[in-house]
């Protein structure tokens, strides 16, 4: 059966939260009607028991409209689990989302709509008409739309929100995006612990350079707090990746895919 969608979701020590997603999923994926669903759990080299709980939900999946793989990899972050998954994904369409389902599952049907009118990519944002965010703290609030407006001046310009963890791509789009990425690939390297990035701001400034149309889609995003917050640094570090996509793009980088240059 051809996958009709490609559904992405990266996980490290999600263990608390994955169960309530993967059955929020099961349950909207016998109902959507679209096509075969194909969900790519990519386990971040997590310490508790993610990758045999993603398992065993994927054993006992019985509806031959989804199907489930878990991808087991170290631990180099989400951007890397993203594209990990990405290169495993067969869909027609291919998305990405958070396994703590910050955004509900109905706006999938939005971004696909977005597709099927002729994007090439699709992008939740929380800062249009019409989104709303819930149970965020003012200052990460502050932080993440001063980052957006230095994110525009430095490294792509035009989105509302670069950072929202819901995004969906044709399948040609994605190839011609994550072959080309140089941020945080597949074969990046390990880390000792977790890291917050702006490997979204790659994926667009990639978008643009390859001449592929972008859409916004407005979203309702809830908030939901991770264990280790370090505002400073990782407002820092996101910055850093943002000034590297200026560099790339300066540089000409994205101009072919990552795996036929010598970078």
């Amino acid at each position: 059966m051809i996958v009709a969608l490609s559904i992405v979701i990266p996980a490290y020590n999600e263990a608390d939260r994955l169960p309530g997603t993967l059955a929020a999923l099961e349950r909207w994926g016998r109902t959507w009607g679209g096509g075969q669903v194909e969900v790519i759990v990519v386990d971040d080299g997590s310490e508790d028991q993610t990758a045999s709980l993603a398992k065993r939900w994927a054993s006992e999946l019985a509806d031959g409209e989804m199907r489930a793989v878990v991808v087991c990899a170290p631990h180099r972050g989400k951007a890397s689990a993203v594209a990990r998954g990405m290169a495993r994904a067969d869909g027609a369409v291919r998305m990405f989302m958070d396994a703590d389902l910050a955004v509900p599952l109905g706006h999938v049907g939005e971004l696909l709509a977005a597709l099927n009118d002729g994007v090439d990519v699709a992008i939740g944002s929380r800062e249009l008409a019409g989104s709303s965010r819930s149970r965020e703290p003012a200052y990460r609030h502050v932080l993440g739309r001063g980052f957006n407006r230095l994110v525009r001046w430095i490294a792509v310009a035009g989105y509302a929100d670069t950072q929202c963890g819901f995004k969906a791509f044709t399948g040609r789009a994605a190839d011609q995006i994550f072959d080309r990425i140089r941020l945080y690939p597949v074969d990046g390297q390990v880390l000792a612990h977790s890291r917050v990035t702006a490997f979204d701001v790659e994926l667009l400034a990639i978008a643009e350079e390859v001449g592929l149309v972008v859409r916004e889609i407005p979203v309702r995003w809830r908030h939901v707090e991770r264990s280790k917050v370090r505002p400073v640094l990782d407002a820092l570090l996101m910055l850093g990746d943002a000034l590297h996509v200026r560099w790339n793009r300066w540089r000409g980088a994205y101009a072919r895919p990552r795996q036929d240059t010598n970078h």
